[in-house]
């Protein structure tokens, strides 16, 4: 006869045999072993962002896969900058509480420095803990402690959030016209017109006006006297203007209908102002 310590082995190696077949057949889904998030949105599902604070409130919205600044203006954002906060939802916590189990004032939660919403989901952000730089959080009913990644970039505001392209690929181009030329979009590709110049030149100009971002995105000073504008068709009839602000000791382009300006160093006017070639 099997010894009773036998037996016990055998339970135990059939106990692991069942265990191990129940957890292949049945797997735990990921979420559900990380439930120490702010909430339980997954980044991926979110499709809407609202940025409230005591200066100014911010929209974007998700659409056809990429996002838009519908509020207070409406165009296209910086995708990675949107993608970016989409991140607060499954932001982890150190510790949490009960909202009812403290004054929301200490915290800075009674007026919050800021409201994030993403999709229907309201996070409030308190005042920052003088320990470890960590901030409060209102998430209704809890409140969290989080390592502060988040309110900087938020508090960027408009600047923060827009793509920092002039003209972002998303948009179909018809023309542009500069002071002295003008850049006109054939069935065979870009021609120009006032200057006799090689079609690598009128296509980098274009494709500099897609792809190189700004180093830096202002409010628009209307208090500057335009140098000239530079008109841009879209094909579907609609018009862009920018106004050229400056030359040195920057570029300043400026979109007077976003109430935007987008600074560039002085080294890329003969990237983005002229076909003539730079000097060596």
């Amino acid at each position: 006869m099997f010894s009773r310590r036998w037996l016990i082995n055998y339970l135990l190696i059939v106990l692991i045999i069942i265990f191990t077949w129940i957890g292949h057949k049945y797997p735990v889904e990921q979420d559900q072993l990380d439930p120490d998030t702010i909430t339980q949105l997954k980044p991926q599902d979110i499709d809407s962002i609202r940025i409230e604070t005591a200066d100014i409130t911010i929209q974007l919205q998700k659409q056809g896969g990429r996002w838009q600044l519908t509020q207070p203006l409406a165009w296209l954002a910086n995708n990675i900058a949107a993608e970016r906060l989409t991140t607060l939802a499954n932001t982890p916590f150190s510790s949490n509480l009960e909202k009812d189990q403290i004054d929301l004032s200490t915290l800075g939660l009674r007026i919050p420095k800021a409201v994030v919403s993403l999709n229907q989901q309201a996070i409030y952000f308190g005042d920052v803990n003088r320990i470890g730089n960590r901030r409060y959080l209102l998430v209704d009913p809890m409140i969290y402690l989080v390592d502060d990644v988040h309110y900087a970039f938020i508090n960027q505001g408009v600047s923060g959030l827009v793509d920092k392209r002039l003209l972002p690929p998303a948009l179909e181009l018809q023309s542009l016209q500069f002071p002295g030329f003008q850049l006109q979009r054939e069935q065979a590709g870009w021609t120009a017109t006032g200057q006799d110049v090689a079609v690598e030149q009128i296509s980098g100009l274009v494709a500099n006006w897609q792809q190189t971002e700004a180093r830096d995105i202002r409010a628009y000073d209307k208090a500057l006297t335009p140098l000239s504008k530079v008109r841009v068709k879209l094909q579907d009839q609609n018009e862009l203007e920018f106004y050229l602000l400056s030359i040195k000791p920057e570029i300043i382009l400026a979109r007077p209908d976003l109430n935007l300006q987008y600074h560039f160093p002085e080294q890329l006017y003969y990237d983005l102002l002229s076909l003539d070639p730079a000097p060596e």
